[in-house]
């Protein structure tokens, strides 16, 4: 609307459309301040599979995610900075988490990278604090991962791939194996290291990911890295809001967000835009999806500036980054000054179009007691993980294999004992107890697309199991095992691969495939859903 005065960074509304003029003349900048909705409760989890959503667009599209990617910028440009004779004064400042981690080789390393939203640094007198404190300005105590994302990064094949865990998915939470949200992990920590290591456990156990570093990025080292690349020029062509991370854009076209305005976009998850014909505002109701999606575009322009700035050995420009960021940065110990020198040297020049970015595919539900989760798509999700686990496309591990134990053998506690075991050796199982009726076959039902799940655990039992698809099975439990008394016990390792296996009255897997990042469980219910992408510049626009 052309007589809507732009903002300043973003920050702060001279007026709300939708209500009567105000005043705007020396107000003190506010962000609204708002606990997060609770999504509706209405229903329940059904039987029936639910639509699938990705958070973002498919591998191939490429593109680039925040948090992980600051945390690139970050490592590169501390990098740059030891090389240039800044680095070793300001590296000693970052904190240090002793933890345990996995060994890496070849010049191949996953970073765990998570945005913590902790409160600890942030005082009532800084501006716009009320976005990120409590209704009456006073501290929040305690830690929660804002953000957690994996980079994989080749120094020598000079690729970085990229992989977001969006924080309400329903996993088992090391090292318990309680299923809760993924984020619980990190906050369920007695300290940051703690958090972190449970964290690290959870990935590892869930999803097979060795993590080999570790860095924690918080509220005021986001604010940094965006005031020292000079803030971030984004295109907005209708006005948006989110009143719970207390982001305000009224102004259109081309706007520079400040560090404060650039952390109140990239954590909104409740995004609102104002309908130029209805002016009523519409909320985008993607949520933590949406939110990641939005992040991509913000992260494109945020290395590209890095690059501009740093790649060409702006001092001033390097220091400055470093010095905004390196009080409220943590690092793993083993992350050595040299690591991150040849960083900054193998990636110097390198551009947010070069990093791919891989959507875990995940579906909408809820938990016995109403709560609103997220799900993951395990068969689909598998070749993502495979990136990221340094296995060939197609190859798939315990780790994917959810299953429920029910013993039919006769033999009493045999569900219990298997399901042990088969935790053991890294198979997401859990007991179903015993059944009176005996059988003699042992059989493994799944839902469609999860066949080389099926097949993988048939492989890894003694006395061999009949495979059968079962559409009514629930997907958050998508492969089942019956044990009968043909059952001689669980194979330390499994049986080879053969290029078919039969099924019982079903499906030859020489034919059977998965749909790529998002898997049809039922027709016309997947959706790829990636909300509203306010920040995007139409054909044509380049924001400076």
């Amino acid at each position: 609307m052309s007589d809507v005065p732009p903002t300043s960074g973003g920050s702060v509304p001279p007026w709300d459309p939708g209500q009567p003029p105000r005043r705007t003349d020396s107000s003190p900048d506010r962000r609204v301040l708002g606990s997060s909705k609770t999504p509706s409760k209405s229903g329940g989890a059904s039987a029936a599979p639910k639509p699938t959503f990705a958070h973002a667009k498919p591998p191939k599209t490429r593109k680039r995610v925040l948090k992980v990617g600051l945390g690139v910028v970050v490592l590169i440009a501390v990098g740059v900075a030891a090389i240039a004779g800044y680095g070793w004064y300001r590296y000693s400042q970052i904190h240090r988490d002793s933890l345990a981690l996995a060994s890496s080789s070849g010049g191949v390393q996953n970073f765990l990278i998570v945005g913590s939203d902790s409160r600890s640094g942030m005082s009532k007198s800084d501006t716009n604090s009320s976005a990120f404190l409590n209704g009456q300005g006073a501290q929040e105590s305690g830690q929660r991962s804002d953000t957690i994302m994996v980079a994989r990064v080749d120094s020598k094949n000079k690729t970085i791939d990229l992989m977001s865990f969006p924080r309400d998915l329903w996993v088992p939470i090391q090292p318990s194996g309680e299923e809760e949200r993924i984020n619980t992990a990190f906050a369920q920590g007695k300290d940051s290291a703690d958090g972190a290591q449970r964290l690290i456990n959870t990935i590892k156990a869930d999803f097979g990911i060795d993590i080999n570093h570790y860095v924690e990025i918080n509220f005021n080292s986001f604010k940094g890295v965006t005031q020292a690349v000079g803030g971030i020029p984004m295109y907005f062509d209708k006005q948006v809001r989110d009143k719970n991370s207390g982001f305000y854009m009224y102004g259109t076209g081309c706007q520079t967000l400040d560090g404060d305005a650039a952390l109140a976009y990239a954590r909104s998850r409740h995004l609102e835009y104002l309908d130029p014909k209805t002016k009523k505002w519409i909320e985008d109701p993607s949520a933590d999806l949406g939110r990641i999606s939005r992040q991509t575009l913000f992260m494109r322009t945020m290395l590209d500036r890095a690059q501009d700035k740093f790649g060409s050995m702006d001092i001033k420009a390097i220091n400055s980054l470093v010095s905004s960021t390196a009080d409220n940065l943590t690092f793993d110990s083993k992350l050595s000054i040299s690591d991150l020198v040849s960083l900054g040297k193998s990636f110097k020049g390198f551009s947010g179009d070069q990093i791919a970015t891989h959507a875990l595919p995940v579906y909408m539900d809820m938990t016995s007691g109403g709560a609103s989760i997220l799900r993951l798509d395990s068969a689909a999700a598998e070749d993502v993980f495979n990136v990221f686990r340094g296995l060939p496309a197609g190859t798939v591990t315990p780790a994917s294999v959810v299953v429920s134990v029910a013993n039919a053998t006769g033999t009493k506690g045999n569900a219990v004992d298997v399901t042990s075991r088969l935790r053991q050796l890294g198979f997401t199982s859990k007991s179903a107890g015993d059944i009176t009726k005996t059988q003699t076959a042992t059989v493994i039902k799944y839902l469609p697309g999860f066949e080389k799940q099926a097949d993988l655990l048939r492989r890894q039992l003694g006395g061999g199991a009949e495979m059968q698809v079962d559409k009514t099975l629930k997907s958050s439990t998508p492969v089942t095992l019956l044990l009968g008394s043909s059952f001689t016990g669980v194979l330390a390792e499994p049986i080879p691969a053969s290029t078919t296996t039969t099924v019982a009255g079903s499906v030859d897997s020489s034919t059977s495939t998965t749909t790529g990042p998002v898997t049809t469980i039922k027709p016309g219910e997947v959706t790829e859903y990636v909300g509203v992408e306010a920040g995007k510049a139409p054909e044509g626009v380049v924001c400076k």
